[in-house]
């Protein structure tokens, strides 16, 4: 999920795409988990003793590559874009 989000991010700012894929990478990171997100429910998996299902973003080893943006944090902010 961390790569999908920042991978919204690329596609969105990407100005060598089309219009329209970059507005629906837009749409769609509005509604996609954060790190802050999927933190929360890796704290809420490990608390209600379902396994280590869902790793939190914090274990994610410092030197994976999540592209030029980094992952979709709660303070990403994705401008709708123009032609």
């Amino acid at each position: 999920m961390l790569w999908a989000g920042g991978f919204l991010i690329e596609l969105a700012r990407d100005r060598k795409l089309p219009v329209s894929v970059r507005r629906q990478a837009v749409v769609i990171a509005r509604h996609f988990p954060t790190v802050e997100d999927i933190s929360t429910m890796a704290m809420a998996e490990q608390a209600a003793f379902l396994g280590p299902t869902l790793v939190a973003p914090e274990e994610v080893p410092a030197d994976t590559d999540m592209g030029q943006f980094g992952p979709l944090r709660w303070s990403t902010r994705l401008a709708w874009p123009e032609k």
